[in-house]
C-alpha cells in the first residue's frame, strides 16, 4: 500500500502539471490575442449591432477570416447591413467582404487598418488526442480560450468537420482553433453541446485564401456562390450514384437503406390498440446543410419510407386512415419567396415493376406492376440558374390493406442530377 510520502509526491506532481498547463494557456492567449477580433453585423438605419461572431487576422495586409454565416446578411442585403471589427484592445473599423466559401462556411474580409499581429495557418494535421485551443468571443463576454482535444474528421457528414472535444458557444463562430505552436488548425463553426463541437479544417481556409489571391480584385460573390453550389451538388450526386445501394426490408417491401456513410437512417414502428393501422417508418438524411441565409438552406439529401398495414379493416376505411396520416409532407430544406419559385408538380398514376429482375436462378414470373399515385415537384432557385429543389412522393394504391409510401427531397441540385437520382431511387424499391 503506497505510503504518505508517495501520495504527497503524486499530489505535488499533479499540481505542478496543472500550473504548467495554466501557464501555457495563459502564454498562448497573451501571444495571440492581438490577432483576434469580434466581427459585428451592423444594421445601418439604427447604427446598431444585429449580429456577432469572431474572426482572426491571417496576413500582414489585414485579411481576416471568419464564418460565412456570421456575415451572410451583409452578403444577401448589403444596403441594409455593413460589417465592423472590434479588437481586444478596443480598436474598431470597417470591414470589406472579399471572398466566400458557402459550402465550407468561410468568409474572407479586409480590415480598414491592418493590425500588427496575425496567425499562421498550419500545414500539418494534428494527431488524434492532441490538445488544441479554441479562441473566440462567447456570448459577447470577451475573448476566451477553450482547451480541448482534436479527434479527427467527424464521420456522418457530407461536409468535412473536425470533431473537437471542447465547448464552442454562440459568438465564437469564426474564431480560430490553434495548436500549441500558435498555428491555426481549424475554424470554430458549430456545437452539439456536452463538449462536442466542430471546426472547419484549416485546409479549406487555405484554399479560399488561394482562390482570392489568384482571382484578385472585386469578385462577383453571387457567381462565386453559384459555382460552389453547382460543384458541390455534382460531388454529392457522384458519390451517391457510384456506390451499390443496399436494400433493407420494410414490411413486405424492400427499400433503400444507407447509401453512403454521410447519410444516416433511423427507424420507428407505431402500433397500438387504439390505432387500427400499423405503421413502420424508415427515414434517411444527411445531417448537415449549406447555410445561405436565416431563411434559406440547401445541399440536403433525404429520403424516407412508410409501410402501412391493417388486419380486418375495410379497404375504404384503410385508405381514409392512410391518406390522413400521409397529408403532411413538406420539403426537407427551408426557403423563402425571394429565394425560390413556387413548386410546379407533375402528378399521376405510375406503374413500377415488382420484385427482382429475372435471373438464371429465378426464371421470370409474370407479375402485375405496383400502382402508385406519384407527385414530382420542382422549384427553381431565383438567383442561381439551373439549381432546383426536388420533392418526390409516391403512395401505392393497389392493395386492400397494405401500402408503401416513398419520398425524397434533393435541395440545390440540377435537373440532370435529380433525374439520375430519381431513376435509381424508384428502380431500387421492391415489393414482391
Amino acid at each position: 500500500m503506497p505510503n504518505l510520502s508517495t501520495w504527497l509526491l503524486a499530489w505535488i506532481l499533479c499540481c505542478l502539471s496543472t500550473v504548467t498547463l495554466a501557464q501555457g494557456y495563459e502564454q498562448l492567449y497573451s501571444d495571440y490575442r492581438g490577432s483576434l477580433y469580434q466581427i459585428r453585423l451592423i444594421e445601418k438605419s439604427s447604427n446598431s449591432k444585429a449580429g456577432l461572431g469572431s474572426g482572426f487576422q491571417i496576413s500582414p495586409d489585414g485579411l481576416i477570416a471568419t464564418n460565412y454565416h456570421v456575415v451572410a446578411q451583409a452578403v444577401s442585403d448589403p444596403k441594409k447591413y455593413s460589417l465592423e471589427y472590434f479588437s481586444v484592445d478596443g480598436g474598431r473599423g470597417k470591414l470589406t467582404l472579399l471572398d466566400i466559401d458557402v459550402v465550407n462556411d468561410l468568409a474572407l474580409l479586409r480590415q480598414e487598418t491592418p493590425g500588427n499581429e496575425y496567425l499562421q495557418l498550419a500545414t500539418d494535421t494534428p494527431k488524434k488526442g492532441e490538445t488544441i485551443v479554441s479562441l473566440g468571443n462567447p456570448l459577447d463576454l470577451g475573448m476566451t480560450l477553450i482547451p480541448g482535444t482534436y479527434n479527427g474528421i467527424a464521420g456522418g457528414s457530407l461536409y468535412d468537420r473536425i470533431h473537437f472535444s471542447g465547448s464552442i458557444n454562440p459568438g465564437m463562430s469564426g474564431g480560430p482553433a490553434i495548436n500549441i505552436r500558435g498555428q491555426v488548425v481549424g475554424i470554430n463553426v458549430a456545437t452539439a453541446g456536452n463538449q462536442v463541437s466542430f471546426l472547419i479544417p484549416v485546409d479549406k481556409l487555405s484554399a479560399l485564401l488561394k482562390h482570392y489571391r489568384q482571382k484578385g480584385g472585386s469578385l462577383n460573390l453571387k457567381q462565386v456562390t453559384y459555382q460552389q453550389l453547382l460543384n458541390n451538388q455534382q460531388r454529392i450526386i457522384d458519390s451517391i450514384l457510384q456506390v451499390d445501394w443496399k436494400r433493407r426490408s420494410l414490411g413486405d417491401a424492400r427499400v433503400v437503406g444507407d447509401i453512403i456513410p454521410a447519410i444516416k437512417c433511423w427507424g420507428n414502428t407505431e402500433e397500438s390498440e387504439d390505432n387500427p393501422i400499423k405503421r413502420i417508418d424508415k427515414g434517411c438524411a444527411g445531417q448537415d446543410v449549406i447555410f445561405l441565409s436565416d431563411e434559406f438552406d440547401t445541399g440536403k439529401v433525404e429520403y424516407e419510407f412508410f409501410w402501412l398495414e391493417a388486419e380486418d379493416l375495410l379497404t375504404a376505411r384503410f385508405y381514409a386512415e392512410y391518406e390522413g396520416q400521409m397529408d403532411a409532407f413538406f420539403p426537407g430544406n427551408s426557403a423563402g419567396e425571394k429565394d425560390v419559385t413556387n413548386f410546379r408538380c407533375q402528378q399521376g398514376f405510375t406503374a413500377q415493376p415488382r420484385g427482382e429482375e429475372p435471373s438464371a436462378s429465378k426464371p421470370e414470373r409474370k407479375q402485375e406492376p405496383l400502382i402508385a399515385r406519384t407527385s414530382y415537384c420542382v422549384r427553381r432557385y431565383k438567383n442561381f440558374p439551373d439549381l432546383y429543389d426536388i420533392f418526390f412522393l409516391s403512395l401505392s394504391v393497389d392493395q386492400k390493406n397494405r401500402a408503401l409510401v416513398s419520398h425524397f427531397t434533393l435541395s440545390g441540385f440540377t435537373q440532370e442530377s435529380a433525374d439520375a437520382f430519381s431513376q435509381k431511387f424508384t428502380s431500387e424499391i421492391q415489393w414482391p
